[in-house]
């Protein structure tokens, strides 16, 4: 085996999570499917907390940076979020390993300069661009969150099963969303929170 180091910690709790979904991971599980001492593991992250911050930062990883783009304000903005949903869509359970926490490591970082950054050259006052910012990760989070959920249910839910006299908003609306692709879905939730 490879030298262990950060970046093979990371590695082999991707290739982990993509079998087994993130909430199978122990520090012990990774640690034999790494093939080492689960003592090991703690030279280079310091439990398990700090394993999900760390893949969530590694998630980040790229999304603020895009040489090839020469959008600003919210449409640097709309892209920004765009490129978060793919990154969070690329790991089974990506969505769920951003949510909830707090990283201040530099791929996270340079995501939320690049939200913020964006929103201000659109001149959002330097309060709302935060909070802007910020509401549109947690849309991104929310909305990749259902999509991966919806993938991994071994069910298909019933339309049919809805009393129409009772729910007929309800039972129409479903049909709906049935019948929109999550990405005009992704888009025009976008488009309203950030009102272009």
């Amino acid at each position: 085996m490879a030298r262990l180091d950060r970046a093979a910690v990371l590695n082999g709790a991707w290739a982990y999570i993509e079998i087994h979904g993130v909430d199978a991971l122990t520090m012990r599980k990774l640690a034999a499917s790494l093939g080492v001492n689960h003592g090991t593991l703690y030279w280079h992250v310091e439990n398990k907390h700090a394993l999900i911050d760390a893949l969530a930062d590694d998630l980040l990883a790229g999304v603020a940076d895009d040489p090839h783009s020469n959008a600003v304000g919210m449409e640097r903005l709309a892209e920004l979020a765009h490129r978060l949903r793919a990154a969070l869509l690329s790991h089974r359970d990506g969505a769920r390993i951003l949510a909830g926490t707090f990283v201040r490591e530099s791929h996270t970082l340079a995501f939320g300069e690049a939200a913020i950054g964006a929103a201000r050259s659109a001149a959002v006052p330097e309060r709302d661009a935060v909070l802007l910012a910020f509401s549109v990760q947690y849309y991104v989070t929310g909305f990749a969150i259902e999509e991966q959920a919806a993938q991994q249910l071994e069910y298909a839910p019933k339309r049919t099963d809805i009393d129409e006299t009772r729910f007929p908003l309800v039972k129409a609306g479903l049909d709906t969303l049935r019948n929109t692709a999550h990405d005009k879905q992704f888009d025009y939730g976008l488009r309203r929170l950030l009102r272009t």
